[in-house]
């Protein structure tokens, strides 16, 4: 609620003993902008008291700061996502003595689950608080994690590795990890829990340096690994732990279809991410996440830009430069998957050189995918970004069924993304020179 007070009127000499009226609100003040910036933030409880008075050296002050707060935020929450990052990076010795499949299943189930409870959880710390948005995330990971648990039970031991227990606990550690996340995001407390994170980023640096040739040897990472773990998600969920009132809140059928489409775009992803990973050069040293890595700041960067500039009202140029913040991946990308056919024989014959290329072209190809059906969501076509991230899953499959030639998994996953990449171009530049609708 935004109280913008007048201007206090002035007492005479009659008047002066009596007690100040309350300020009463301006008629013609401008509110206070009150909505999220980015799609998990829900909105403050309590505006900004503003002045009436119109106050230039205020404004001048605060003018700077705000201008940069998407980039403080994105910052934020690129701090965030360094926790599951570590985890992964702390976990390598026992992710390498499970299937391939229990990471990538862990993943799916997981991205898939923080996408969709995000979107849901914001709508619902609006309305009913931030302590039922945080029950309701902890109550679908909890269903999640049961999930895991009975596919673990049956699945054959060919998908799971030599050690069912192992898969159990690999899959439930990471979706902690993502569920802690999660609830940071609905219940804004990303600067508090990437502190409670530190733990797991020391022992990321520690695994690296093991990996380096020069581990701590007082530094049991396997065993306080769980622990820092349990650490973080301990503090994102304890706004649901804390005792107070409990209100219950019922999502609008748009709210359910939103989240419904962000389910669908987190399963997306996380498929695509799967098929590139399995796709390429067995026993590769190219990471095909590292093009996805460094496009997460420049992607929370963008968002956070451009609803901004929307929202402000301030739409010149947005479209130029929203455009100039995407085209470069899908630049990148097509010039690596063409270089990688460009080789020379002699060249191209040594080692894997090819695949390895082709699998950097999509990963930057994917990380541009990201930004676009990110930035579709923010801006309210989340049903257009479903649509675009769901393409390339279905159409990897579609080259198989369908009589046409294909040159292999990974060109064809390449192809696709490329095609997705440029119709996802063209829905951006389409939507951000319609500013009718706002974030």
């Amino acid at each position: 609620m935004t109280i913008t007070p007048r201007r206090a009127a002035t007492r005479t000499q009659r008047t002066r003993g009596r007690r100040p009226a309350l300020p009463a609100p301006a008629r013609h003040t401008p509110a206070v902008r009150v909505r999220p910036r980015h799609a998990a933030t829900p909105l403050p409880e309590v505006a900004e008291i503003v002045p009436a008075v119109p106050d230039h050296r205020r404004s001048r002050s605060r003018r700077a700061p705000g201008s940069r707060a998407y980039l403080t935020a994105a910052l934020v929450r690129c701090a965030l996502y360094l926790g599951p990052l570590s985890v992964a990076v702390a976990a390598g010795d026992p992710l390498s003595r499970v299937a391939w499949p229990v990471p990538v299943a862990t993943l799916l189930l997981g991205w898939t689950a923080a996408q969709a409870l995000t979107s849901a959880g914001v709508a619902v710390a609006r309305r009913a608080g931030i302590e039922a948005a945080c029950r309701l995330v902890g109550g679908g990971f909890a269903a999640v994690a049961g999930l895991w648990c009975a596919l673990v039970w049956v699945a054959p031991a060919a998908l799971l590795g030599p050690h069912r227990g192992l898969a159990l606990v690999v899959g439930l550690g990471g979706l902690a990890t993502l569920a802690t996340v999660t609830a940071a995001l609905v219940t804004r407390a990303e600067v508090a829990v990437v502190r409670w994170c530190l733990p797991a980023w020391l022992l990321g640096v520690a695994a690296v340096a093991a990996l380096a040739g020069s581990p701590v040897p007082w530094l049991p990472i396997g065993t306080l690994l769980p622990a820092a773990i349990v650490v973080a998600l301990v503090r994102a969920f304890r706004p649901a732990m804390l005792p107070g009132e409990r209100r219950s809140y019922r999502p609008s059928a748009p709210e359910v279809r939103r989240a419904g489409g962000h389910l669908v775009i987190g399963a997306s992803q996380a498929i695509c991410v799967g098929v590139l990973w399995q796709a390429g050069p067995s026993g590769s040293t190219v990471p095909f996440w590292l093009p996805l890595l460094l496009a997460v700041p420049i992607l929370e960067a963008l968002i956070g830009w451009h609803t901004d500039q929307v929202e402000a009202g301030q739409v010149r140029g947005v479209t130029l430069v929203t455009l100039a913040g995407l085209l470069p991946p899908f630049a990148m990308g097509i010039a690596l998957a063409v270089a990688a056919y460009r080789l020379p024989a002699t060249v191209a014959t040594l080692g894997d050189i090819r695949p390895n290329v082709l699998v950097l072209a999509g990963g930057m190809l994917l990380g541009g995918v990201f930004a676009v059906t990110f930035l579709l969501a923010a801006r309210g076509r989340t049903a257009v970004a479903a649509c675009l991230a769901a393409a390339p899953p279905v159409a990897i499959p579609a080259l198989k069924v369908l009589p046409l030639s294909t040159a292999g998994p990974l060109p064809d996953a390449v192809g696709a993304l490329a095609v997705t990449h440029l119709a996802g171009l063209l829905v951006v530049a389409l939507t951000a020179a319609d500013h009718r609708r706002r974030t």
